[in-house]
C-alpha cells in the first residue's frame, strides 16, 4: 500500500519531469475522454477542470457538483457565463509560459488545468476513468480539498509564477460565482435578469437609497456650521 511519503514522491517526480520537458505537453491528451466535448489529443480539458473549481468553491445543483458528493438544491459556482469568465481571467492575469524554460507555452486557464489534472490522478488515479474528461472534476471534494493543499504546500513552486497561480485559483474562482456574471451582457454593459451570485449573497440589488436611512440619527436633519 503507498504511504502518503510514497504518494509526495510520485507526485514529486512526475512534476519534475513535466517542468523539465517540453515533450510532456504530449501527455496532455491522456486528460481526454469520449464523455466531454473537448478535442481528444489537442488540449487539456479546461471547461471540465475550471467546473470541478467552481463547483469545489461554491457548490450547487449542477452535475460537477453533485459528482463530488457536495451539492446544494440551488444553483451555485456552475452557471451560465461563470466558467467562461473564470477562464478569461486566469488567460489574461496569468499571460505568461507557466511552466519557465521547459518552453510549455499554456493559457493561465490551460495551465492550471494541466497542473490540477496532475495533481488529481496522483491523489486517486481512477478519477481519471470518471464521466467527466478531467480528473480533477471527477474527485470526490475532499480529495479535491486535497489536491489544493498539496498544491498550497509544494516546497518546488517557490520561485515560480505558479505559486502566485495556485493560490488565486479559489480566490477568482469566488470571485466569479459570486458576481453578476451569471446575467451580464459584456456588450451592453448591463444586467440582463438577476445573477446568481445576487441569490447565493442574499443580495437586494442596487438602489438609490433606503428609507431607513434616510435623514441623520434621531431626528436631526441639519446640521449648522
Amino acid at each position: 500500500m503507498e504511504t502518503e511519503h510514497d504518494l509526495m514522491w510520485t507526485r514529486r517526480r512526475f512534476l519534475a519531469g513535466f517542468l523539465g520537458t517540453g515533450t510532456a505537453v504530449a501527455g496532455i491528451g491522456l486528460f481526454s475522454s469520449t464523455a466531454s466535448a473537448q478535442p481528444p489529443q489537442q488540449a487539456p480539458p479546461v471547461r471540465d477542470t475550471i467546473n470541478g473549481i467552481l463547483s469545489f468553491v461554491v457548490p450547487g445543483n449542477d452535475a460537477y457538483s453533485h459528482q463530488q458528493g457536495v451539492a446544494t438544491d440551488r444553483p451555485g459556482g456552475v452557471t451560465p457565463g461563470t466558467a467562461e469568465s473564470l477562464e478569461r481571467t486566469l488567460d489574461q492575469a496569468v499571460a505568461i509560459p507557466m511552466f519557465g524554460p521547459a518552453g510549455i507555452t499554456l493559457p493561465g486557464a490551460a495551465g492550471a488545468a494541466v497542473l490540477l489534472n496532475i495533481f488529481a490522478t496522483t491523489a486517486d488515479p481512477a478519477a481519471a476513468a470518471g464521466p467527466f474528461a478531467a480528473p480533477f472534476a471527477n474527485l470526490d471534494h475532499a480529495t479535491k480539498a486535497q489536491v489544493f493543499e498539496w498544491l498550497d504546500t509544494d516546497p518546488r513552486f517557490e520561485g515560480f509564477i505558479l505559486r502566485f497561480v495556485v493560490n488565486t485559483i479559489p480566490t477568482l474562482a469566488a470571485f466569479a460565482a459570486y458576481s453578476e456574471v451569471s446575467a451580464f451582457d459584456r456588450a451592453q454593459r448591463t444586467t440582463t435578469g438577476r445573477p446568481v451570485g445576487w441569490e447565493l449573497s442574499n443580495y437586494a440589488g442596487p438602489s438609490d437609497g433606503w428609507d431607513e436611512v434616510i435623514g441623520y440619527y434621531g431626528g436631526v436633519d441639519k446640521v449648522e456650521a
